[in-house]
């Protein structure tokens, strides 16, 4: 679901205004039942779903329905033919991810390379497949771990219909996440009721006002002032890494935390898919923290799978992991650069990264300030590869961040002036409400607060950070990125 998008929350006010009136008089004159509180659930996520998109509603059903039929037949079965059927449903699933995420890629970005023409011939006729249906990525990856955590299961309880159909279509995640999975989601949704309390709607605003500011107050207001194109100034090319590095950041964890808030107002907890991740002092710890699970997920289900008991190649596979993880991010090359160049980051830190950090204890000042620069520096650098599509231009960026003529006063001077007066107050501003943030993390951290957002997340501060979107959210918003993957 788009939470940017008006459609969005008028449907949501349109569904919920009479289903709740009406569940408000069944349970008053006791006519209410309480399956009919999961019923309304599922009709509520597939009516916003099909709101978002009615083309992708298709897709969206036919796999629901696939899946739970060949779920259901599995755990009806034992040893390898339980096993095959859970190896046919996983393949069918990827399969249909393939389709229509990478087959473009793979024609125009691979195949292409070979065959120009034919490249060019199917780019004329490709219109079909431009569109990635929305949430595809997420709901796939949340249907195959079930397939798999069902299967692994010691106790094969049989699968209601309704309960596997809210699991997969919740409507706060379905669209960006976080990937749910059956041990932290299903249980809430076996026989789901709604919760409505005093607390449960707290919590939920706290979360909703932090992601709301996060999305339309500092990632929409930082989105006009990221210029892709320029790859020839190297002062530029780091301040508008720099500011994609904050917008993607503000922009999915935005989207996350509003999510977190709407399921908390019926009662449901999701998972926390950021904790504060420009505060990691490391790659590692970098990657504890961000979209965590999806991290989790290519750990439990690539990595460990394909590593199995050859832990002495555990390096090599950690490299393929993240590369994969990449390339679930996008169907292009920079997307691929950009997995295999934190994988590589993350292999330097696993075979150099001690003795680093005894040197910098040992002889530097300030070293976990120095830790942290260092690391939130390559995450900036790493945006260089995730934010730029066109190859060309990226290698002209790479480049130029390595040549010293790039870094010349003039250029600098150049870089000052690319800002009107009015654009500069502006982006100012933003930039000082999205360090107060940050600062505001690494202060929940140091004080070692319960969580790494509970400053932001206090009662007062919620009420701020709500008025401030009221009164500063960008006219314009901007789509959430993660839509794209």
């Amino acid at each position: 679901m788009n939470f940017s998008d008006f459609s969005f929350w008028w449907v949501l006010l349109l569904f919920s205004i009479p289903f709740f009136t009406l569940r408000y008089v069944g349970k008053s004159l006791n006519l209410w039942r309480d399956p009919f509180d999961g019923i309304g659930l599922a009709i509520m996520s597939l009516t916003l779903f099909l709101n978002a998109s009615p083309t992708s509603f298709i897709i969206f059903i036919f796999e629901i329905i696939f899946n739970y039929l060949m779920v259901t037949l599995m755990l009806r079965r034992q040893g390898w033919q339980a096993k095959a059927i859970a190896t046919v449903v996983i393949i069918i699933d990827v399969a249909i991810l393939a389709y229509f995420k990478y087959v473009n890629f793979f024609v125009e970005g691979v195949v292409g390379l070979a065959f120009p023409s034919l490249a060019a011939d199917w780019q004329a006729h490709a219109e079909i497949h431009s569109a990635i249906p929305p949430g595809l990525s997420f709901y796939t990856f949340e249907m195959v771990s079930f397939v798999v955590d069902s299967y692994t299961s010691r106790k094969k309880r049989p699968v209601k219909a309704l309960d596997y159909l809210n699991f997969v279509s919740f409507f706060p995640h379905v669209v960006a996440g976080p990937i749910e999975r059956k041990s932290t989601l299903f249980s809430q949704m076996e026989s789901f009721r709604f919760k409505f309390t005093l607390d449960n709607f707290n919590e939920g605003f706290r979360w909703l006002s932090l992601g709301l500011f996060m999305k339309f107050v500092l990632a929409d207001n930082l989105t006009p002032f990221i210029d892709v194109k320029v790859a020839t100034n190297a002062w530029l090319v780091w301040f508008h890494a720099f500011l994609f590095t904050l917008r993607i950041y503000f922009d999915f964890a935005g989207y996350s935390f509003v999510a977190l808030g709407l399921a908390k107002f019926f009662g449901v907890k999701l998972t926390l898919n950021f904790l504060a991740p420009y505060t990691s002092q490391s790659i590692n710890e970098f990657w504890r923290r961000w979209h965590v699970t999806l991290s989790t997920w290519f750990r439990d289900y690539v990595f460990i799978p394909l590593m199995g008991k050859r832990s002495q190649w555990a390096a090599f596979y950690l490299f393929i992991t993240f590369t994969l993880s990449g390339f679930w991010h996008g169907a292009a090359w920079n997307f691929i650069l950009w997995g295999a160049y934190h994988g590589a980051l993350l292999l330097v830190l696993r075979y150099a990264g001690r003795p680093f950090y005894r040197f910098v204890g040992e002889r530097l000042f300030m070293p976990q300030f120095i830790s942290w620069a260092l690391t939130f520096l390559s995450v900036i650098l790493g945006c260089v590869f995730f934010m730029e599509t066109d190859s060309r231009r990226l290698l002209t960026k790479l480049l130029t961040l390595v040549s010293p003529l790039a870094y010349s006063p003039g250029k600098l001077v150049e870089a000052w002036g690319s800002f009107s007066f009015n654009e500069g107050i502006l982006l100012s501003v933003t930039l000082a409400l999205a360090i107060g943030v940050l600062l505001l993390e690494h202060l929940a951290i140091w004080l070692k607060r319960e969580g790494e957002y509970d400053l932001l997340t206090s009662p007062w501060v919620a009420r701020i950070l709500f008025a401030s979107t009221v009164l500063f959210g960008a006219t314009a918003p901007s789509p959430f990125i993660y839509f794209s993957f």
